[in-house]
Order: C-alpha cells, then sequence, then structure tokens
C-alpha cells in the first residue's frame, strides 16, 4: 500500500499481553490534549471536558495540567469516582428528576470539597435538585438551565417561556443560578464540516437570544455553555460562549474521521485484537461486542460496519459484524492468517471504552502501562 493510504492507520503492534485490549496511543493523545486546550485558551473560554469519553482518572489529570478548569460527568455515581480521585469542580451534564439521585454525589462533594453544578429543564428537576440539596445544604450546588438547540433530546424550546419560569424557580429555591447549558449532538448528523459548522452558527444564535432575554428580565450574569466535539473541531468557539465541553476530542474515533474532523492519525484509541479462525467467508478477531460494543457511531452517524482492522503490513478489513465474542471481517483476496494481531479503529469510542476496566497506554518507544477506568460501569 502507497505512504498516503497507510498514513496514521499503521502503527507497531506489540505482543506483550493477552488480547483483546485497550490501546491508547499517548503521543496521539496528549496532542488532542494540546491542541484543544490551546483552541480554548485562545479564544478566552473555560474548557470543561466531558469525561464521559475516557472516564480514566488519569486522562482527567493530564486535561488538568493543560489548563482545563472543572470537569463534566454523564451520571452522579461517576462524579462521584472523579470527585475521590481529586477533582472538585463538576458538572453533571444529566437530568436529575428524583432527590435520592443526588445524595450520594453532594455527600462526597461535601467530604471532599468540590463544588457540583447541576442542569434541569423542568420544574420536576429544580424541585429535585433543591429537595436533595437541603438533605445535604453544606455541598455548593448551583442550577443551569439546559436548553434543546436541535437535538431535542433534553432541555427547553429557548423561544418559549419556560426558561424564564425555571430560572424564577431556581432563584426562589435559594440556589445559585449557573447560566445556560446546551448540547448540540445533532452536529454529528450534519455529515460535513461545513454543516457543522453551521449548527454551531445556530447553536449559539439561540444562546445569545435566550441569554438577552434572561438578562432583561434581570438574571444576569448568565453564562453560556455549549458542548460537542464536532461544534467543537468544525469551527472557531463562538464569540459569546464562556465555556466550552468536548469530550471525544480526546480519543476521536472513527465518526470523527468520516465526518472529515481529523486524519487517521489522531485517532487515539484503538482495540488490539488477534485473529482466531478464518473461513472461506470471514476471518474471525477475538474482539466482539462485549468489547467494540454495538455502537455504529452517535446521532445518526450509522456506520456499514463496526470498525476497520489494520494488520501490520497496514492491510484493512472491515469488521462486518459481531457476536458477544468474536468479530467477523470481511477480507478479499487475502485473509489475515491465524494468530495474527491486528489493530481495529472502532466506530464510538466513549461507547467502546465503558465496556473495558483497563487500558494499556502505549509510547511511542513501545512501552506501555495499564491504567484503570475508574468511570466505567457508573450508571446510577
Amino acid at each position: 500500500m502507497d505512504q498516503n493510504h497507510t498514513a496514521g492507520w499503521l502503527r507497531p503492534l506489540q505482543a506483550d499481553r493477552l488480547t483483546p485490549f485497550l490501546e491508547i496511543d499517548a503521543a496521539r493523545l496528549q496532542r488532542n490534549l494540546q491542541q484543544m486546550q490551546h483552541k480554548a485558551d485562545s479564544a478566552g473560554v473555560t474548557l470543561r471536558p466531558h469525561i464521559k469519553t475516557h472516564k480514566s482518572v488519569w486522562i482527567a489529570e493530564q486535561q488538568r495540567r493543560l489548563g482545563a478548569r472543572g470537569i463534566t460527568v454523564s451520571k452522579p455515581s461517576e462524579g462521584i469516582a472523579f470527585i475521590e480521585s481529586g477533582e472538585r469542580d463538576l458538572l453533571l451534564a444529566y437530568p436529575i428528576v428524583h432527590a435520592d439521585s443526588l445524595i450520594a454525589l453532594l455527600s462526597a462533594a461535601v467530604q471532599h470539597q468540590a463544588r457540583v453544578t447541576c442542569i434541569a429543564d423542568c420544574a420536576a428537576g429544580v424541585d429535585a435538585i433543591a429537595a436533595a440539596h437541603a438533605r445535604q445544604p453544606e455541598c455548593p450546588l448551583a442550577i443551569a438551565i439546559k436548553v434543546d438547540v436541535g437535538l431535542h433530546r433534553i432541555g427547553v424550546d429557548p423561544h418559549s417561556d419556560a426558561p424564564l419560569l425555571l430560572a424564577q424557580q431556581i432563584s426562589a429555591s435559594g440556589l445559585p443560578f449557573a447560566g445556560l447549558v446546551s448540547h448540540a449532538g445533532h452536529a454529528y448528523g450534519a455529515g460535513n464540516p461545513s454543516a457543522i459548522a453551521a449548527v454551531a452558527q445556530q447553536e449559539i444564535a439561540l444562546m445569545l437570544g435566550l441569554q438577552q432575554r434572561l438578562s432583561e428580565a434581570g438574571f444576569a450574569p448568565c453564562p453560556i455553555s455549549v458542548g460537542a466535539t464536532p461544534t467543537a473541531l468544525a469551527a472557531p468557539v463562538a464569540t459569546g460562549s464562556d465555556e466550552i465541553r468536548p469530550g471525544n476530542y480526546a480519543l476521536l474515533d472513527l465518526t470523527a474521521w468520516r465526518l472529515g474532523l481529523c486524519t487517521p492519525d489522531a485517532l487515539a484509541l484503538t482495540v488490539v485484537t488477534r485473529v482466531v479462525a478464518v473461513n472461506p467467508h470471514f476471518a474471525i478477531v477475538d474482539a466482539g461486542s462485549k468489547m467494540l460494543s454495538s455502537d455504529k457511531g452517535p446521532h445518526g452517524t450509522n456506520a456499514s460496519g463496526f470498525g476497520i482492522a489494520v494488520d501490520e503490513d497496514g492491510n484493512q478489513y472491515e469488521v462486518l459484524k459481531l457476536s458477544e465474542e468474536h468479530g467477523f471481517l470481511r477480507y478479499d483476496d487475502r485473509a489475515p492468517p491465524v494468530g495474527a494481531l491486528l489493530r481495529i479503529f472502532p466506530n464510538h469510542s466513549c461507547a467502546v471504552v465503558a465496556q473495558s476496566d483497563r487500558f494499556v497506554l502505549r509510547q511511542p518507544d513501545g512501552s506501555a502501562q495499564e491504567l484503570e477506568i475508574q468511570g466505567r460501569g457508573k450508571f446510577i
């Protein structure tokens, strides 16, 4: 294969442990982290990375050392793991509608003197958060309003009266109003960088319009926090935003590559696997849905397969289908031999990391260490 075709895909494969396993390329990870931090710093905004992608205390520490301030988490139990490991400023980017869901997180925050910001998009959410705080009043807790900017998952309609009513309810609860939070996850379905940039422009326009309405109603300051890797990579940091919350940028994946947001050389996460069988139909590897997940990409970016496998010579094989413990690779004229090591570039890094308890951090000289994934398996 020519050099241009193999650039970024062809990497050394180390037969130094049993397969399958997650491998994170230390140099590529560091480069991704530095580039996003530089973008945030140049724009004068806070980078509060979403750790749902890597779920790793060690990687969060690297982000913090580079200048990230605070983290974003998906679930309260995920937040507890990071508070206990040294994080002191968390945004819980998930709707709370039952007070009991927050008690353990707020207790950990009190014990470790951490700040927590929750989001709400309805009156029941504010009531639940306020009720939890009444049981843990020592915790520094604030509430931000989640705004629906097009994904239509969680969030208030920015054109409605709902955000004004919520801001009034938050104020009446006695908890600080932390501003506006959005996630333009529908950018994953936009298809290309130009269309994704247009989504980013629409997002900030909606947020600024709502900010103006809230300010006129007396709710100021009202900071704006936006978050999605596609918009963070495809567009300049939007003027008027105070904080960005990308997550996938740390590792990236085939979804980002297919959208034109990165080159193969930026893909920091792979799965190292071994060929265990070859038949006239498929080459079979020891990484199935329990390792790779069955995720073809977030928010409408479905791929044709479940990843791209590359051998030590740069030959590529599509991961066509999965069973629990096996991956089925399509091959043309030449199948990889039984026993061969392959490197699979997955569709969606967040879903793949969630499958494993640890990852191998591979240095440029080939040395490696195993690190825990403290935030995986946190469902509550």
